[in-house]
């Protein structure tokens, strides 16, 4: 029956026997879609498409028949300002009345400040067909509904694992949207800062620029607002690197063009979600072509080929056109609303389709998310009904089962995996076999049972084990692919800034450039690298330590016990010595009171008079030095106030001698009582040194203060304290035996260092810094997230802490030190001691020298003489000593003193 009316239709109107018929479509206007009357050509580009241009060339309409849309601007601009809910009712029902429409079209902006007129005319008023969300009512619905966008993006956020972000908004739809989406953030665990747009968004921006979040959602109700949120965002750097910004509104300004254009280096991460649309069959006149339309205009133009293919479907059934509705009213519906439920095209909004409450089903919405020359990339899909999609495409769902985003596997650097550079640094990450190749030993873990080198697991270290662990959490736990391919670097390139034309080499650039995904590694995260980079949470917090030769292994100088005086200074006391021992030789030569004068006189024997000859006296004041007694003492007061100076002299000296000995002889133990940063810039009894690009080297370059200070005495040092590789200054420790070069270091890489055979070294220092370790990802990327998230739930379950405490290759690990190596390194040692030692072999030799040449004369020319004068004949005692008045005893005594 549906059939022969149709035919009969169409003979009527080809034997002209029809009046032509018209159907009349209301649009009205709000205040932004009034202007420049953009939607008006839109609605009459949709009117010609419609009348003129369908699918197969030919009108949509059955024959004879053409749409025609009333352009209602029922209100001037300076009304807009006094609308409220009620007069825009009443002003929407009382224009309907005298225009004999079959249909209207509704955007929410006719009453900006009113909560939903969209949804409240839907139900009085049959058919509308709201441009905005108008959820729960009787209106046909070109939007997506709200609950639909808001699972899509907090979907993709959760995927994205975003802590704490930041949504900017406009107007109250986008107020329904933010309740919702605060409701999520407890059990999602966000931390969420709504923002609501300002008029004034230029000033706004330096707030966004202060803030420390730089993940911004932008939802607003008035999606015209997008092009000035990109322009000023843009201009005022709040798109550049470092920030991810997704866009919760359809078809966002943001174009080819303007992604060729201005968007080209070291910009935002950018998300943005676009309908599955059909952007070419259609006829427009705008300047803009369709694809660059924002989605409120897509959904205008659909709105009038919806109300066609249920006019057409209305006609095809009844045979008739749907009667006019010119009142407003709970009762009044339109038999068109039955044929709209089954609309069903791809157009410029997407697959239009509604369900029987009105809302927009079986769309498809792509996602896109990238940076730079990836911000094209198709990263995933929402579609409305799974099985629908599913039908239409003829496959099966690829996505989680119930869960209607599906989230493409992350590529940034290489479509087919994500890309890791990682830099050799034992113990964070290492070939393998490096260990058996380095020291010449045999792992057995690196060998299979048939001693074939193994190949499945090539790397070794923490970084490494840390990474296959975020790898497992990510694909088991989060269904994130995280297929990866390791790329090494040479050793020091984790990236290096060079002043003088802001550049950055190594890891960093090749993450700044796009060329790789994930860096990871003993990476130091600083401010610098933060600029241009993104970082991971810190999985790693350790301390900056010195290496230093063991002081059990320390040679000092033979003769350091003579350090405590300058040799200046050795030189000053010998002649105060001699000039001393002149000056009391002179007076007890002179002096009436002293041995010398008194032999003269009689009153002491000759020998007593000798007793301060030259010789005698330089023993006389040495002896006194060392505080030992002398045959006679001086009788003069002149030669006792000289002594007496003297040796409150050589007590001073001798208590600063021995007060400075114990430093002096404790040289290479000064390292170990360094604690900070400043004692080792306040010490000079040995110098230190860095590993260029080491994790130290940039701690200390990329720091401020006393840090930085550092820094630059290792860099203009002449005695080149830079190592190039860490081998290099372990040897070097090793070979300066006075234990005056040491090396600062992470200390981790310096206790791999030092445990590794053949020991001989000491790790010193309490902390003379502290440095964070974390995986570094492209600026914005959502890898950041996801791999903090990983990080976050393998701390809590303590498998990072067992990374942390990883042994590697005990076949090289020293032996454990013992009670009296460790004390060694507070005592003196036998190398500390090894000056006294030579002192008392050149004494005992100097000694053996004496007694020798005292032999030597004694029995050559003393023993021979004395054995002729025994020999001599015997003579009378008193011819011989020459006895008389004189006195024989002085005779006597010289006799005796002779002989």
């Amino acid at each position: 029956m549906k059939t022969v009316v149709f035919c009969l239709s169409l003979l009527m109107a080809y034997l002209g026997k029809g009046d032509g018929i018209v159907i009349k479509v209301v649009a009205m206007y709000g205040k932004s879609t009034s202007e420049n009357d953009l939607y008006k050509t839109i609605m009459r580009d949709a009117v010609t498409y419609i009348n003129n241009g369908g699918d197969l060339g030919r009108s949509i309409l059955p024959p004879n028949t053409e749409i025609n849309v009333i352009h209602s601007n029922v209100l001037d601009d300076r009304d807009y300002n006094d609308q409220n809910i009620f007069k825009s009712i009443f002003q929407i029902c009382d224009s309907l009345k005298n225009m004999e429409a079959m249909a209207l079209v509704l955007p929410n902006d006719f009453c900006e400040d009113c909560e939903m007129v969209g949804q409240i005319v839907g139900d009085a008023y049959s058919p509308v067909l709201t441009l905005e969300q108008a959820d729960q009512s009787g209106a046909f619905q070109m939007r997506p509904p709200l609950d639909d966008m808001e699972d899509m993006l907090s979907t993709v956020i959760d995927h994205f694992k975003w802590k704490t972000f930041i949504i900017l908004y406009e107007g109250r739809t986008a107020i329904r949207f933010v309740e919702k989406m605060m409701a999520k953030a407890t059990h999602y665990g966000w931390r969420v800062t709504p923002v609501e747009l300002q008029d004034d968004y230029v000033a706004q921006t330096k707030a966004l620029r202060q803030r420390r979040v730089k993940n911004i959602l932008v939802y607003l109700t008035n999606e015209d607002l997008l092009k000035k949120v990109v322009k000023e965002s843009f201009e005022h750097d709040l798109m550049s690197n470092g920030w991810h910004w997704m866009f919760g509104n359809l078809n966002p300004p943001i174009t080819k063009a303007f992604l060729e254009q201005k968007y080209r280096h070291d910009m935002a991460f950018l998300t943005r979600f676009k309908m599955d649309a059909n952007e070419l069959a259609y006829h427009f006149t705008t300047e803009e072509v369709i694809k660059r339309w924002p989605f409120r205009q897509r959904a205008a133009y659909d709105s009038l080929v919806a109300i066609a293919y249920a006019m057409t479907a209305h006609y095809q059934d009844l045979g008739r056109f749907p009667q006019a509705i010119r009142t407003c009213g709970e009762g009044v519906r339109s038999t068109l609303t039955q044929y709209m439920k089954e609309v069903h095209f791809h157009g410029a909004s997407g697959m239009v389709s509604f369900n029987e409450e009105g809302q927009r089903v079986n769309y498809t919405i792509m996602m896109y998310s990238g940076k730079d020359q990836s911000a094209e990339t198709e990263a995933g899909f929402f579609v409305q009904d799974i099985r629908s999609w599913e039908q239409t495409h003829s496959e099966a769902w690829p996505g989680r089962k119930n869960q209607r985003m599906y989230i493409r596997p992350f590529r940034q650097a290489d479509v087919r995996f994500i890309k890791v550079l990682a830099v050799p640094e034992p113990p964070f990450f290492m070939q393998k076999n490096w260990e058996s190749i380095r020291y010449k030993v045999y792992n057995e873990d690196n060998y299979d049972d048939n001693g074939e080198q193994r190949y499945d697991d090539p790397y070794t270290g923490m970084a490494y084990e840390l990474l296959k662990k975020v790898k497992k959490v990510l694909e088991e736990e989060m269904d994130v692919n995280f297929e990866m391919q390791i790329e090494l670097q040479s050793r020091g390139q984790y990236g290096f800034l060079d002043l003088s034309n802001d550049e950055w080499d190594g890891m960093i650039r090749d993450l700044k450039d796009g060329r790789a995904d994930v860096a990871i590694g003993a990476l130091v995260r600083n401010e610098d690298r933060e600029e241009v980079v993104d970082f991971t949470e810190a999985w790693f917090e350790s301390n900056v330590k010195l290496l230093i030769l063991h002081p059990s292994w320390t040679f000092e100088y033979p003769f350091a016990l003579v350090y405590p005086i300058d040799v200046w200074a050795w030189f000053s006391l010998i002649i105060m010595f001699l000039a001393v021992s002149s000056v009391v030789y002179l007076f007890a030569k002179y002096s009436p009171y002293e041995w010398r004068k008194r032999a003269k006189r009689g009153s002491a024997t000759e020998e007593d008079g000798q007793t301060f000859s030259y010789r005698n006296s330089l023993f006389f004041m040495l002896s006194t030095g060392f505080w030992q007694s002398y045959s006679k003492g001086p009788r003069s007061w002149s030669v006792r106030v000289m002594t007496l100076f003297w040796f409150w002299i050589i007590i001073c000296v001798l208590f600063l001698f021995v007060f400075s000995l114990n430093g002096v002889m404790k040289f290479s133990k000064t390292a170990i009582n360094v604690k900070d940063q400043y004692d080792l810039l306040h010490q000079d009894q040995f110098d230190f040194g860095l590993v260029r690009n080491s994790p130290a080297y940039d701690f200390f370059r990329y720091n401020k203060g006393s840090y930085r200070e550092v820094f630059d005495r290792v860099l203009n040092s002449n005695q080149k304290l830079m190592e190039d590789r860490i081998e290099n200054a372990v040897y070097r420790i090793r070979r300066t035996w006075a234990g005056r070069y040491t090396l600062l270091g992470e200390e981790n890489v310096l206790r791999y260092a030092a445990e590794r055979k053949p020991c001989r070294m000491y790790l010193a220092g309490k902390s003379l810094g502290n440095v964070t370790l974390a995986f570094a990802t492209q600026a914005g990327s959502p890898l950041r997230d996801q791999i903090s998230y990983a990080i976050r739930l393998l701390e809590e379950r303590g498998e990072i802490q067992k990374i942390r405490e990883m042994e590697f290759s005990k076949e090289l690990k020293c032996a454990r030190e013992t009670v009296w190596e460790r004390q060694s390194k507070y005592s003196f040692t036998v190398h500390d001691l090894q000056g006294m030692y030579y002192l008392l072999f050149i004494g005992m030799s100097g000694s053996l020298i004496v007694f020798i040449l005292e032999w030597i004369v004694y029995n050559i020319f003393i023993a021979p003489s004395t054995s002729w004068k025994t020999k001599m004949p015997k003579t009378r005692d008193e011819d011989f000593l020459g006895v008389g008045d004189a006195g024989g005893k002085d005779a006597v005594q010289t006799s005796a003193d002779w002989i």
